[in-house]
């Protein structure tokens, strides 16, 4: 009875900070500050949730076990590589002489996925993800891309 009530308690816990933490990724305003939610998710809510199911089902607990020292040794360098590459984006940036964009600037962009998942239909998905890649990437024209057509009738 008391394992019992331990393992509710415990998975309470971990679905509060699992909840808090989607909460901190959808509201805080830059990459950094998100990542930081995601880490408390990662940490406090899952490690919440593994305890809370090994005391309600004792005989899962060393896949659990496993399972929870997985993702302390692999979080960590997730979060590490996310951060170096948002760092080195805003290096690149200052080289070129071009301000980061601030976070309340940020242009987001939605796909309304569940309208075509309703006539599922392969087809309308591929292009609502195309219509949302050329909403959102610029095109880039390359010099070196006017003159490939011109190279070939000399030869």
């Amino acid at each position: 009875m008391l394992l019992e009530v331990l393992g509710v308690c415990a998975l309470v816990f971990g679905l509060f900070f699992c909840a808090v933490g989607v909460v901190g990724v959808i509201r805080l305003p830059n990459t950094l500050t998100r990542l930081h939610a995601s880490g408390k998710v990662a940490t406090l809510g899952l490690f919440g949730l593994l305890l809370g199911a090994a005391l309600l089902m004792p005989s899962t607990a060393m896949r659990l076990l496993a399972l929870g020292l997985f993702v302390l040794l692999t979080s960590p360098v997730a979060t590490h590589a996310i951060a170096a590459s948002v760092n080195r984006r805003r290096e690149i940036l200052e080289e070129l002489g071009q301000e980061p964009e601030p976070a309340e600037t940020e242009e987001t962009f939605q796909v309304d996925v569940t309208a075509a998942l309703s006539r599922s239909k392969i087809q309308d998905i591929i292009e609502a993800q195309e219509r949302a890649l050329r909403h959102h990437t610029p095109e880039i024209k390359r010099p070196s891309d006017s003159g490939r057509d011109s190279g070939r009738d000399r030869d």
